[in-house]
């Protein structure tokens, strides 16, 4: 967990920066002209699916850090890979960049907010007053490292548009390095206590993909939303920004066992993906 906490912040401020590199104020104009679409896929990304991950971690009986971990699962906003994805699949890249913008840009107000309301609910015990100490202090640090680079991205972007277009490519394969990097090294670092926590951790990541799946699928079809835009907000509910996970987990946290659930997660997320990808491509090519 120590070069997680070390590097962890540096590099998730250059992926969130890379990632609103391929941003333009005059992508929220999707809002406008689709509201209906950013609202339901907003709905659905940071209430719906924290209520999967709060119902999933009271119901069923699991050590007290897989359950924080699942909470902190669902309470992320999505991977920048879930607009190369959606692009991919059809779907709404506008309101897929849309919602990962805003998302992200809210993250520091949803993960500690909801971090919270869960550690009230189920503990009362003496520890817990730690946690809800750090999560005080983890929202400025996740505007820091989340928020602020999103915002300045954008800017870039903006004003710099020909540069960011050169320097898009590069800064995008840099960061998935990176993201392997966190990821990959946070895991051989406690590689003896993984198969444990995989164990206990896999099931309920798999439950998360079921459910946030058939709910996005549902509410999207309940308002009638055409079907790219009800790829769009499928992936963007269940595809979860695993290295923003670690890295919040460890700046929160002490104990690699929090941030496990997201490990098998991080993981597990793209081999649903990918069989999705295939139903989808099936479909579309009928």
């Amino acid at each position: 967990m120590e070069f997680v906490k070390l590097v962890g912040p540096a590099a998730m401020f250059f992926i969130m920066f890379s990632i609103a590199l391929s941003i333009k104020p005059s992508a929220f104009v999707a809002i406008v002209k689709n509201p209906l679409s950013f609202y339901v896929g907003l709905v659905s990304q940071v209430i719906g699916l924290p209520l999967i991950g709060f119902t999933l971690a009271l119901t069923i009986p699991f050590p007290p850090e897989v359950k924080i971990g699942i909470v902190l699962i669902t309470c992320l906003p999505s991977a920048v890979t879930s607009n190369y994805i959606t692009k991919k699949l059809d779907g709404n890249v506008p309101l897929s960049i849309t919602l990962t913008a805003v998302a992200s840009l809210l993250a520091f107000i949803t993960i500690p907010f909801i971090l919270k309301i869960y550690l009230l609910f189920v503990f009362e015990d003496f520890s817990t007053e730690i946690f809800n100490e750090k999560l005080v202090g983890a929202s400025l640090q996740i505007f820091i490292i989340v928020t602020l680079p999103v915002i300045i991205g954008v800017i870039f972007n903006t004003v710099f548009e020909n540069i960011a277009k050169k320097i898009d490519p590069i800064f995008d394969k840099i960061s998935t390095i990176l993201f392997i990097l966190i990821i990959g090294i946070a895991i051989f670092q406690d590689l003896e206590e993984i198969p444990e926590y995989l164990r206990f951790a896999g099931i309920k990541t798999v439950l998360i993909f079921v459910l946030g799946f058939f709910m996005a699928t549902f509410l999207a079809k309940l308002f009638k939303l055409n079907k790219a835009d009800q790829i769009t907000i499928t992936v963007e509910t269940v595809l979860q920004n695993g290295a923003m996970g670690f890295v919040i987990g460890a700046l929160i946290f002490d104990d690699i066992k929090y941030v496990m659930p997201i490990a098998a997660y991080a993981l597990l997320q793209y081999i649903f993906l990918l069989v999705y990808f295939t139903y989808v491509k099936k479909i579309l090519d009928k």
